[in-house]
């Protein structure tokens, strides 16, 4: 997938005289929802013998309203490799700044779509709104398509439970990270994407090498220890593994099952365990993941960590062997 992270380098790299088809969102976890609407982009795309492209936002929109944004699901990164896992062939990476901010719906259609990008379509969510008081619902483009030149087309919602998945639901999953509900809402299991950085080497003396994560502003499990599997994808994060190849029983190379320590590691450290309760908090926190059947250096590399379930909480342990003992029960239980 080729990213842009402005209008005048994407009308500089794609390509002329090609029927292009596009959405707008924030695509927040790109959950099945939103996967609905990609698949229906890109069928459109196939139709038209042309190019699907997303145009996204670097930060929350409500950042720029001067409302508080909720902390994102996944980084700008990670939402882009997942862009690119639903086959989307171009991302437009924009800055929500106040002229965008004020720009009405049909001049932000007509100036970056139709002008900027040489858009002949646009699809939409169910529910889509955006623009100046996100008047910018399917109805109101509908009725000057005409005008704008443009064609326009509305996807279905997604109903799980009876309930259309949303944003908002999956954020409500996050908040009390329910992990079975966060795969039905995004149709693989939660995951977390960061690159490794130096550690304190702690693990590896004990005789359990972890990589250690430096995440960005991003939804974090609570301190615990997870199971886990783990995807290196090297110093570039690529898109090209769907779940299901993932999931299947010939795994691709470059996927571990991993446990992985979320908290303050009191045993070490000589500090206190997290409560029952707590949550992440990047200043005191660490994570950490094992990965089991695997031998080198990974500094620099991007991981991808699916999340499958929590195994136990966070203890402070009377001495370091017997810390080692239950690392070592920890790991057991994942190859169990």
């Amino acid at each position: 997938m080729d990213r842009y992270d402005n209008l005048e380098s994407a009308a500089r790299g794609l390509a002329s005289g090609i029927g292009r088809v596009a959405t707008i969102g924030f695509f927040d976890g790109v959950h099945r929802g939103h996967q609905v609407l990609l698949g229906d982009l890109k069928d459109w795309a196939v139709e038209v013998g042309g190019e699907s492209v997303v145009v996204t936002f670097g930060e929350h929109p409500q950042a720029v309203l001067g409302a508080h944004p909720p902390v994102p699901v996944v980084s700008l990164e990670h939402r882009l490799l997942l862009l690119e896992r639903e086959g989307i062939d171009a991302a437009l990476v924009l800055d929500f700044d106040e002229r965008v901010r004020a720009l009405t719906p049909e001049d932000f259609v007509r100036s970056v779509l139709v002008e900027g990008l040489g858009t002949r379509g646009l699809q939409m969510g169910f529910d889509s709104a955006f623009g100046n008081r996100r008047l910018g619902t399917f109805e109101y483009l509908d009725e000057m398509r005409d005008e704008l030149g443009l064609e326009i087309r509305s996807s279905r919602a997604e109903i799980l439970e009876g309930v259309a998945v949303s944003s908002t639901r999956v954020r409500e999953a996050v908040s009390n990270w329910n992990f079975a509900e966060l795969e039905n809402l995004l149709g693989h299991p939660f995951s977390i994407m960061g690159t490794v950085v130096e550690g304190d080497g702690r693990g590896r003396q004990l005789g359990f090498p972890t990589a250690n994560l430096a995440l960005p502003g991003v939804s974090v499990p609570p301190p615990g220890v997870y199971f886990c599997d783990v995807l290196c994808l090297g110093e570039r994060p690529h898109g090209r593994h769907s779940w299901p190849a993932l999931a299947a029983p010939e795994r691709p190379e470059g996927f571990f099952r991993g446990v992985m320590n979320i908290g303050r590691r009191p045993t070490l450290t000589d500090g206190k365990e997290a409560s029952i309760g707590s949550i992440y908090d990047p200043r005191v926190d660490t994570v950490e993941v094992h990965l089991l059947d695997y031998e080198g250096d990974l500094y620099g590399q991007c991981l991808e960590v699916f999340v499958l379930s929590m195994h136990r909480g966070e203890k402070k342990f009377s001495s370091v062997e017997e810390l080692t003992a239950q690392i070592r029960s920890d790991v057991e239980a994942r190859l169990g």
